[in-house]
This record gives C-alpha cells, sequence and structure tokens, in this order.
C-alpha cells in the first residue's frame, strides 16, 4: 500500500507564531450597503478569507483570525454583522508574527496583483541582537520572478517569521529579478544584508484556502528536489534556468486565438507557391517544394535495360497473379 503523501503547506504555517494585534478598521464607503460575500467573509474558524479590494488596504490581512470586534467576541456571523455597518472597529486578531498590510504603493512598484485566496503581506526581518547566528536559514526555488521557500533552517534568523510554502515576491522593495544572470546575485546581496545586522522587508504571498494550499505545494514539488539538501552543479542550474527563461519568453509572447473567438470559426485562405510565410512571432516557415535531381552514370539511354516489375504481393508461377499487380 502506497504511503499517503505528506501535505505540509498549511494556510498558516506552523513554525510561525500567531500575535494577538488590535486593529482599527473601518470598511470603505463604496462597500457599505453591498452584500457580505462582495465585502468580506469570515469562516467558521474565523480566519478571514476574502476581503474586496476597495477595503483590502484598510487594515486587516487575509488570514487574520478574528478574536473579537468592539470587545464583543462572537461567532462569525456576528462579527461580520458588526463590521459591515460600515463604523469604525476595534478588531482583535491573531496574525502571523513580524506580519503587517502591504500597501497599494508597494504592490503596485512591483507589479504584484493580488489573488483571490491568498493573502499578501509585509514581514520585516532583521538579526536580533540576542542571535549569535549569521544565517538567514531559508532555501529558496526562485522561478518566474518570485522566490518560493522549501526549506527554513531551525534556529536561524527566519525561524519564526518565514514559512516554508511562503512565495517571496520582493526583497526590499525590490522585485525578484528574471534574469538567469542576475537573480542569484540579486537573492544572496539581500540576504547577505540581513546577515550582517540590518533590516529587510519582504512581501509574501501565501494561499490562505486549502484546496489553492494543496495546488501551490505540488506546484513547488514539481520545481524542486524532495531532498532539498541536494545540491546541483552552478553550470547545470545555469542551463536549466536559461531554457526555462528562453521558454518563459516565447510562449509569453504567443497569443493563440481564443476557442470562442470568431477566428477560430472562419476558414483560414490557402497559400500555395511560396517559399516563406511570417506567423505573427516574426518566425519564418518554409512552404516551398524540394526537388531532387537524380542522376545516372549510363551515358547513353539507348543502352538502359527495361526493368520489369513485379508486386511483392505476387503469388507464385503457378498462380494468377498478386492482388496488387498491375492489369
Amino acid at each position: 500500500m502506497s504511503k499517503k503523501k505528506e501535505f505540509w503547506l498549511k494556510p498558516l504555517p506552523p513554525n510561525v507564531p500567531l500575535v494577538k494585534t488590535v486593529v482599527s478598521f473601518k470598511i470603505a464607503d463604496q462597500d457599505v450597503g453591498r452584500p457580505p460575500a462582495e465585502v468580506m467573509k469570515i469562516d467558521e474558524d474565523m480566519m478571514i478569507s476574502f476581503i474586496s479590494i476597495n477595503s483590502y488596504f484598510n487594515g486587516l490581512i487575509m488570514g487574520d483570525k478574528v478574536v473579537k470586534v468592539n470587545d464583543f467576541p462572537g461567532k462569525a456571523s456576528k462579527c461580520l454583522a458588526e463590521i459591515l455597518k460600515g463604523e469604525k472597529c476595534q478588531i482583535e486578531v491573531l496574525r502571523r508574527k513580524g506580519a503587517y498590510p502591504a500597501s497599494k504603493e508597494r504592490l503596485a512598484k512591483v507589479g504584484a496583483v493580488v489573488k483571490k485566496g491568498h493573502a499578501c503581506f509585509l514581514v520585516d526581518i532583521e538579526r536580533a541582537p540576542n542571535v549569535t547566528t549569521t544565517s538567514v536559514g531559508l532555501k529558496l526555488g526562485v522561478m518566474k520572478k518570485r522566490g518560493y521557500v522549501t526549506k527554513i533552517m531551525d534556529d536561524s534568523i527566519a525561524t519564526t517569521l518565514i514559512g516554508r510554502g511562503d512565495s517571496i515576491i520582493d526583497m526590499g522593495g525590490d522585485a525578484i529579478p528574471f534574469n538567469d544572470n542576475y537573480t542569484d546575485t540579486f537573492v544572496r546581496e539581500h540576504l547577505s544584508k540581513i546577515s550582517i545586522g540590518s533590516k529587510m522587508s519582504f512581501l509574501i504571498e501565501r494561499p490562505i484556502i486549502l484546496e489553492l494550499a494543496k495546488e501551490h505545494q505540488k506546484y513547488i514539488e514539481s520545481i524542486t528536489y524532495e531532498d532539498s539538501d541536494i545540491e546541483m552543479a552552478k553550470d547545470v542550474i545555469d542551463i536549466g534556468r536559461t531554457a526555462s527563461n528562453m521558454h518563459f519568453i516565447v510562449f509569453k509572447k504567443m497569443a493563440p486565438p481564443s476557442i470562442l473567438s470568431e477566428d477560430v470559426r472562419r476558414e483560414k485562405k490557402k497559400t500555395t507557391n511560396k517559399t516563406t510565410e511570417a506567423g505573427e512571432s516574426n518566425i519564418l516557415v518554409s512552404t516551398g517544394s524540394t526537388v531532387n535531381n537524380i542522376s545516372s552514370d549510363v551515358s547513353d539511354p539507348e543502352d538502359l535495360k527495361p526493368v520489369v516489375t513485379k508486386s511483392h504481393a505476387a503469388g507464385s508461377s503457378s498462380d494468377s497473379g498478386g492482388a496488387f499487380d498491375d492489369e
């Protein structure tokens, strides 16, 4: 019997403690009177799993766990009803240690898009005065301008602030570059600043819906080794990253028509007698015929002997002939 696959990516990372935080919050004026499902969702376990884009930057973070609203603890429905009145509320939540809301300007600077079912927040990381280690303690799998945290080292600087499965979008306000010749250098330079005592803010994204977390785990496992202690040679990493980047650039420029597009239903005109055709991406495709000239070593055609052809499907000498013989 096969061993059941471990599900290690939790909506709230087990190594990061939750801290009680009081937030002064008010939904945006545009959200007042709208249906609750379009403004905010508080799950039965009291986790905030949705905030409308209008109220997204007002102080709460998706992934916060509501403890009470205006000093009145209650069920999710009661807390949500109090918030949706549109008045300023004092909301006590359990929040990831070190996390605080990302600003609209920070997201816009690096081109980050808020995705439904994902928490997006900031975390400040620095080496505390009583910490003797200089190891940040992160192992990252960098792909498509994101650093996916694949391992957290124990007793390191980031142990209780970053969780396995977090996606780092930027470091210190600088987006992780999509450049195979500079990505490693960029990451090492920024992490080394933390090692020598500087503070670094990370913009982090993490799925907080269980199904999305499972899909995210599958993706991380597909781009990393199961044994994260295995190190690859730098030239192998460079070759793989170069190939990945080239494919990403090519496919990003390709814009195939939708299956619902009228262009798909429209019959394409047939082209003939062309040696090349230019595609949308300026790729030249040869469509001309190739002629093979066959020469003979017999100078006088009169000396050529007639060739008798017979099908391999012919029968024996006593048969009337094969089914594929010429008549």
